[in-house]
């Protein structure tokens, strides 16, 4: 027997003594009152009495309502069964709606007086009373233990959905910073790399260039391993550090000149047209904006250098009536690419939309004529004073 069926089994053997030790407290209780009752009624006292004891046990807790009714009926005639009346009532409140709970005690108090009338005792009316008063207060007494299990339940749920809601704060909060760290690390690291495999590529096919050049491209590609090696160890200091408030470097539009210049380095020819409102408008506007912009300029330019080498790329930026939109198109590359392109995972673009979309923009991309590629995005900014040029 589990812990909890021999618990149950003790609070219903507590109970049947407290209701028998209640039925033999009546003068013409079946053991020494009303000995000159009939044997007929005698009999159907002990047996209808030890029915009611044994349901206890059976119904008590599986039909208590029809158990309850059953019992107060009984106990009209069974002195024995007297007491089980009240233990019907508490169990009836303490598991039952208080609107049930309320007529069943009310019945139980009404069902004294036809009890009376047929096993008569001195003082009936204060007999009544005591009787009607210990009903009332067992059915109070079993709203209450109801009222208080139901409030600790309500705590107890409350307590589980905030600790799952704590949960799944922690849980979405993590994993936006591994997203955010995982969009540092790709743009920072494409391309730096990208810019590797392009000038390794030059070492490569190159088969004719000069010593000099050999040593201009051999600089270049130490530097970029150096300036990589950097930013690699500034995301892995993030990653170490006891919290993850620590921001990486951002990069603004200050930083887009040096940016175009590698990539001419590599071969693109990289046109920029930025205007001087929207360097006004980054300056007013959160860093995030003008971080934005350098990204989608970057992922755009990493990956017309993975695509097609030497292409022409045109880059525009302009304010609108209420933000600044970024235009990178690249046309067809001159040349075919050599070897294997550097090998790419596809989320550069992803990364790029979730940046965008955190700074309240939008970004869209697709082909164009000429076997060319355009990226568009919108990305808001403060509102400057009216006339600024």
């Amino acid at each position: 027997m589990t812990t909890s069926r021999r618990r149950a089994a003790a609070i219903n053997a507590g109970l049947a003594v407290a209701a028998l030790a209640v039925g033999l407290t009546s003068d013409q209780n079946i053991l020494y009152g009303g000995t000159d009752r009939p044997a007929a009624l005698r009999v159907a006292d002990l047996i209808l009495g030890v029915g009611c004891f044994a349901g206890i046990w059976i119904w008590r807790h599986s039909r208590p309502v029809a158990f309850a009714v059953v019992a107060v009926v009984i106990g009209v005639v069974s002195t024995l069964a007297g007491g089980i009346g009240l233990i019907c009532a508490f169990t009836v409140a303490e598991h039952r709606h208080w609107r049930t709970a309320v007529v069943v005690g009310a019945l139980a108090a009404v069902s004294i007086v036809p009890a009376l009338v047929l096993y008569p005792v001195p003082h009936a009316v204060r007999a009544f009373t005591v009787g009607a008063l210990a009903t009332f207060a067992v059915t109070g007494w079993g709203m209450f233990v109801r009222a208080r299990r139901q409030l600790l339940d309500s705590m107890r749920r409350q307590v589980r959905d905030a600790e799952h809601r704590a949960i799944e704060r922690a849980a979405a909060a993590r994993r936006a910073e591994r997203e955010r760290i995982a969009r540092e690390m790709h743009d920072v690291l494409a391309h730096r790399l990208s810019l590797l495999a392009v000038h390794a590529g030059a070492l490569e096919y190159n088969r004719g260039a000069s010593a000099e050049e050999v040593v201009t491209i051999a600089a270049i590609i130490r530097s970029n391993c150096h300036e990589a090696l950097n930013e690699l160890r500034q995301v892995i200091n993030l990653l170490r550090a006891t919290t993850l408030a620590g921001q990486l470097p951002q990069p603004t539009l200050a930083d887009l000149p040096a940016l175009l210049e590698e990539s001419r380095s590599a071969g693109l020819e990289v046109s920029c047209t930025v205007s001087p409102r929207v360097l006004q408008h980054v300056e007013h506007s959160s860093t995030s904006t003008g971080s934005a912009l350098y990204r989608v300029v970057q992922e755009a330019l990493t990956n017309v250098r993975k695509h097609a080498p030497q292409a022409r790329v045109r880059i525009e930026m302009h304010d609108t009536d209420d933000g600044i939109e970024l235009s990178v198109r690249n046309h067809a590359s001159p040349v075919t690419p050599t070897g294997a392109a550097p090998p790419g995972s596809g989320t550069g673009l992803t990364g790029l939309r979730e940046r965008v979309s955190l700074s309240g923009g939008r970004i869209e991309y697709h082909p164009v004529a000429d076997d060319g590629y355009q990226v568009r995005a919108w990305l808001p900014c403060a509102t400057t004073e009216q006339g600024t040029t």
